[in-house]
């Protein structure tokens, strides 16, 4: 065993802490100009046909349908066609929806709709993976549509016009598909191999863990950007390119681990390749080789996402259960103080939660929400000051919205400080007098107060402290790794079932370091936890990407004759494993090729801690 000592776990990541330096950092990057651009056309587009058609009331409304447009950027364009047309029906049906439930006179009706549309949309977009601004935008369309008091009797109006809107938004996002069409499958591989050259490049200096998981996330994004998010069928030869630049990427990612878990590292060549990948990944020559006929089975389908995500252990049925009530008692208690539009403080309390940030970036979340409110009013009631009409009125929205979202991921606060009064210029008549115009103001900030003080609190109740649910992560990628073994000791990488059980032990892998981040960024209880269970989630994750690795390396070879281990070894790593999750130290297996000796043994130090 001497020959092959287990390295050490690299010291934990810094615990997060609110940053209030950000707060002072406006750098937007061209993807966020982009965004920006296509959301402030979209927006401008339907309110200028509202005027040109001497209805302004119904270039508002289908505004609400260009939130679309904040949807989908960095998916293949086939793919993101569905989703923007699934988020387009969507809006139709939370608007409509918030509008007829504002027909019924007693507010709670409202209330508990708002809430239930959060609930679902928090659940479906968390298992379907559809990324920011998730279910916080169809939450806010379905609470604007309680705020539509005499729209109710045209729900076909309704439905029409956020339709046209989402339809304005849709054209211009597909519209880079004109001229090229595989520039975000370019980039998720370009994003890969930068990963994949940082993490060979840390394992030289022993501090590997954290960009391990980094290049395994992105090597993942890129090859379900390449398979999962592909039409069934022959790919184009640009694709066949790309997907033969992921496969050398993987190799190399292989590689590293398994030199890494021999302890040794990779020479400074394959960095090179890496990066050389990533400079060069339109030009470099495509493989003959097609893709196999089950790599599309590596992911899970919609139905299988949506399926496999009801466990209350899991994310999607968690923050969906935390937005649910935040959602329904900021609404309630918005109801219970008088708040006319009680739905702005459940829509900030949506925000708090949607994303499943852990306690540290859900206080600043709140905070830069708040912040930047305060801020938004003020600029709300100089604008409303000015009665901007017409043209006037369309210019103003646009131009707010196209910063806020120009800085929405830079600087959250001073995003906000923008879409605030282009909320209220939409929600509202300019020639308000100044006394409603106040006590407008005052509403609005009284609702996000309430909304995110609801948002935190109910996080804080919720929140997962104890060691318990470490170890069951731990026990749960353990149990993953043992249905994955006998696969590999038999060469069968490449089977449905070999797939299937490949996806469960990768999935775990990315969870480990993703609850680390969550108790780290907790309470102190929970941050202590997490410095302790750090040795063995490093452990853990080791051992399942050493086991994927050899996967990755026998499916690329098409040789059954290079598994790493024979039956008996593959039981005696089992053997080891099962001890490993009952907290007893694991006999050490003894095998030729030492597979998975020095991950055990760094297992067995961090049980016996």
């Amino acid at each position: 065993m001497m020959d092959n000592p287990a390295h050490p776990a690299s010291p934990p990541p810094p615990h997060p802490r609110v940053n209030l330096a950000g707060l002072l950092r406006l750098r937007p990057d061209r993807t966020m100009l982009v965004s920006a651009t296509r959301a402030a056309m979209a927006s401008g587009i339907c309110m200028v046909a509202g005027w040109l058609l001497d209805d302004p009331a119904a270039g508002l409304m289908a505004n609400l349908g260009t939130f679309v447009a904040l949807y989908g950027s960095g998916r293949p364009y086939h793919n993101r066609a569905i989703l923007l047309a699934l988020i387009a029906g969507g809006l139709v049906v939370c608007v409509v929806a918030g509008a007829e439930a504002a027909v019924v006179p007693n507010p709670w009706v409202s209330v508990a709709v708002a809430a239930l549309i959060a609930t679902l949309a928090s659940f479906l977009c968390t298992a379907l993976n559809v990324g920011p601004p998730g279910a916080y935008i169809l939450m806010l369309a379905c609470a604007t549509g309680t705020a539509m008091v005499g729209q109710a009797s045209h729900p076909g109006r309704i439905a029409v016009l956020v339709a046209a809107g989402g339809t304005v938004a849709w054209l211009l996002h597909m519209l880079g598909a004109l001229w090229e069409r595989r520039r975000p499958e370019r980039r998720a591989v370009a994003n890969a191999a930068l990963a994949v050259a940082d993490f060979i490049d840390s394992a030289a200096h022993s501090r590997s863990d954290l960009p391990r998981h980094r290049a395994a996330t992105s090597l993942h994004d890129a090859w379900r950007a390449l398979i999962a998010w592909q039409p069934a069928g022959d790919p184009d030869a640009a694709l066949r390119q790309l997907r033969a630049c992921s496969r050398r990427l993987h190799g190399l990612f292989a590689a590293a681990v398994r030199e890494g878990s021999a302890g040794g590292s990779p020479g400074p060549a394959a960095s090179a390749e890496a990066r050389t990948i990533m400079s060069r990944v339109a030009e470099l020559p495509s493989e003959p080789a097609l893709a196999g006929p089950n790599e599309r089975r590596a992911f899970f389908r919609r139905r299988e996402m949506i399926a496999s995500s009801f466990a209350w252990t899991l994310q999607p049925p968690l923050i969906a259960s935390r937005v649910g009530a935040a959602a329904l008692i900021a609404g309630a208690a918005g109801v219970m103080i008088g708040l006319e539009r009680s739905y702005w403080a459940a829509a900030a309390a949506v925000l708090v939660l949607y994303q499943g940030l852990n306690w540290v970036l859900a206080m600043q979340r709140g905070f830069e929400r708040t912040l930047g409110t305060m801020l938004g009013l003020i600029l709300a009631a100089t604008l409303t000051w000015l009665h901007p009409g017409g043209v006037a009125l369309i210019g103003c929205i646009v131009l707010l919205q196209f910063i806020g979202q120009l800085f929405v991921v830079s600087n959250y606060a001073f995003a906000v400080a923008f879409f605030t009064p282009m909320a209220l210029l939409m929600a509202g008549p300019g020639s308000a007098s100044v006394s409603d115009v106040n006590e407008l103001l005052l509403a609005r900030g009284l609702d996000t107060i309430l909304g995110c003080a609801v948002g935190l609190a109910v996080l804080l109740v919720t929140y997962r402290t104890g060691g318990s649910t470490v170890r069951r992560a731990l026990a749960e990628t353990l149990a993953a790794a043992k249905l994955v073994l006998p696969f590999l000791a038999r060469g069968e990488v490449t089977t449905i079932e070999a797939r299937t059980a490949r996806r469960r032990l990768r999935s775990n892998a990315f969870g480990l370091i993703l609850l680390y981040e969550e108790q780290a960024g907790g309470t102190e209880r929970a941050r202590g936890e997490a410095d302790r269970a750090w040795p063995a989630i490093v452990a853990a994750q080791r051992l399942a990407f050493r086991i994927l690795s050899a996967c990755w390396e026998i499916e690329a070879a098409g040789n059954a004759a290079n598994a790493p281990l024979g039956d008996d070894d593959g039981e005696a790593i089992i053997r080891a494993l099962e001890a490993l999750q009952a907290g007893r130290v694991a006999t050490i297996p003894l095998s030729s090729s030492n597979f998975l000796v020095p991950e055990i043994i760094l297992l067995n130090e961090s049980v016996t801690s």
